[in-house]
């Protein structure tokens, strides 16, 4: 069964599709935003400036079988001075063995094309999160990868291999955390630090800020890449309305903004109540979905390299979740943490936090 290089709008749109026939059966699992997806398959997201991007698929008739999409980034590449590729949005029904293979080849042999050495799958900041190895009974969080068990046979078969772990958090919020998280803000304040919310009336400078650090403190962080501010931006401005300010914030310590914390509404659990009724569903009802988000997104944290070992990453943590009880949330999740991250692992457990959910990354060398 041949393989489709995709170059239309008509397609990419299709290929958004495939979700739906694979998970039709899934109760749990939450469709990404599709215009969102249809941006980064096409190339007219802000990335596009600084990726190759060519999506694939295997169809029968009407049918789609499987769905991959090969990128080379340019701003990750120079930032590690390899020739790294990314397969990203893979998406097949179950008994394809054979047809996916040759997908994956052929995705490879696209990455080889464009000087690529090796091909990882499943990560990119600003694209796709790692896929999931468990928890597959509960609705994933805002952001995160959802997919069938059998993918990782097919991604084994394919000659790829398991290369790094990562975890997710979730705290299960009590009074007796709260007064803890009351201590850790205490201690910062007492320290000197400032923290402060994001200030919604100067959204861009606030967006450029955060960029600056995201982009300081992730500089050495395994599998990231910088982001540029129009991509900040859009992932920021296409969410202004949903996000929650005080969940936000930074920190300042010495007459500088030495930290920040990005947590915003698990958005899946209005997304996913929404699911299947498109648009039956009116603006009131969405604002009664969103307002009825009783779990918090701890997305990214980070703290300037001379800054850190002061406390500073639990007290911007500590605030956000502060603000989550405030509005009565329930539970809220500390992640992506990478196995081996042991710093930001044991914060995620000062703050009362227990794995909930496992990730995985594979990669494949190009002989």
């Amino acid at each position: 069964m041949p393989v489709y290089a995709l170059h239309t709008e008509e397609a990419f749109r299709r290929y958004t599709t495939c979700g739906h026939a694979v998970y039709q059966q899934n109760p749990y699992w939450v469709a990404p935003e599709t215009q969102h997806l249809l941006r980064l398959l096409s190339d007219r997201a802000l990335s596009g400036a600084h990726a190759h991007v060519q999506a694939f698929w295997i169809a029968e008739g009407d049918s789609l079988r499987a769905t991959l999409t090969a990128v080379v980034d340019e701003l990750y590449n120079r930032h590690w001075h390899e020739r790294m590729g990314h397969l990203l949005f893979f998406e097949a029904l179950p008994h394809c063995d054979d047809q996916v293979q040759g997908l994956f080849q052929t995705a490879c042999a696209w990455l080889q094309g464009h000087r690529c050495h090796a091909a990882r799958v499943a990560l990119l900041n600003g694209w796709q999160f790692p896929w999931t190895i468990d928890a597959y009974d509960a609705i994933p969080t805002v952001n995160h990868t959802y997919n069938p068990p059998y993918y990782h046979s097919y991604i084994k078969n394919a000659g790829f291999q398991t290369e790094r772990g990562q975890v997710q958090y979730q705290v299960q919020f009590t009074p007796a955390l709260a007064r803890r998280y009351h201590q850790m803000v205490e201690h910062a304040l007492l320290a000197g630090v400032r923290l402060r919310s994001w200030d919604f009336t100067r959204l861009e400078d606030e967006t450029v800020l955060l960029t600056t650090l995201f982009n300081d403190t992730f500089a050495a962080h395994w599998g990231m890449r910088p982001t540029t501010v129009p991509e900040m931006q859009g992932v920021i401005g296409g969410r202004k309305e949903m996000l929650v300010a005080d969940f936000t914030g930074f920190a300042e310590a010495e007459g500088q903004t030495v930290g920040f914390v990005f947590a915003l509404p698990d958005l899946n659990q209005a997304f996913h109540r929404i699911r299947g009724k498109g648009k039956e569903v009116t603006t009131a009802e969405s604002r009664e979905l969103l307002q009825a988000i009783d779990h918090g997104v701890l997305n990214t944290i980070g703290v300037k390299q001379p800054y850190r070992g002061r406390g500073i990453n639990l007290a911007l943590a500590a605030k956000s979740y502060l603000a989550m009880i405030a509005r009565g949330y329930k539970t809220g999740s500390y992640t992506l943490v990478l196995d081996e991250n042991w710093p930001s692992r044991h914060t995620a457990e000062k703050l009362g936090g227990r794995v909930t959910r496992n990730f995985v990354t594979y990669r494949k060398e190009f002989a």
